[in-house]
C-alpha cells in the first residue's frame, strides 16, 4: 500500500505499536515508560490498545526518548542541501515550460 493511501490515524496507529513494540524490546514496563517520559500510564495504555489516538508531538517525542529513538526524528526532516534562499535563485533559471516555435524540429 502506497503511504499516500493511508490516513493520519494509521500512521499514528502503526507509530503506537511500534512504539510498543520497541518499549517490549527495552524490557521497560509502562509504568516504568510513564515515570521516565511524563506521559500518563493511562495515556500510554491506551495508546498501545488503539483505544486513544490523539498524542502530542511533545507527549510522542518523549517516549521516544525512553526507547532511544528521538534523534531518528531528523530522518523524518533532513537539512536541505542548500539554504532555501539559494534553492529560489537557482529556480529563477529553470525554465517552468518550454515554448517550441512552429519552424522548430525536434532531433
Amino acid at each position: 500500500m502506497a503511504i499516500w493511501t493511508i490516513t493520519n490515524q494509521d500512521i499514528i496507529s502503526l507509530f503506537c505499536q511500534r512504539l510498543k513494540e520497541y518499549r517490549l524490546a527495552a524490557r521497560i514496563s509502562q509504568k516504568e515508560m510513564a515515570e521516565k517520559s511524563g506521559v500518563s500510564l493511562t495515556t500510554i495504555s491506551h495508546l498501545e490498545q488503539g483505544m486513544n489516538r490523539n498524542i502530542t508531538l511533545g507527549n510522542f517525542i518523549s517516549l521516544l526518548r525512553v526507547v532511544g529513538l528521538e534523534r531518528r526524528l531528523l530522518e523524518l526532516l533532513p537539512e536541505l542541501p542548500m539554504p532555501p534562499m539559494a534553492l529560489k535563485q537557482i529556480n529563477k533559471f529553470i525554465p517552468k515550460r518550454v515554448r517550441r516555435n512552429n519552424d522548430d524540429t525536434e532531433s
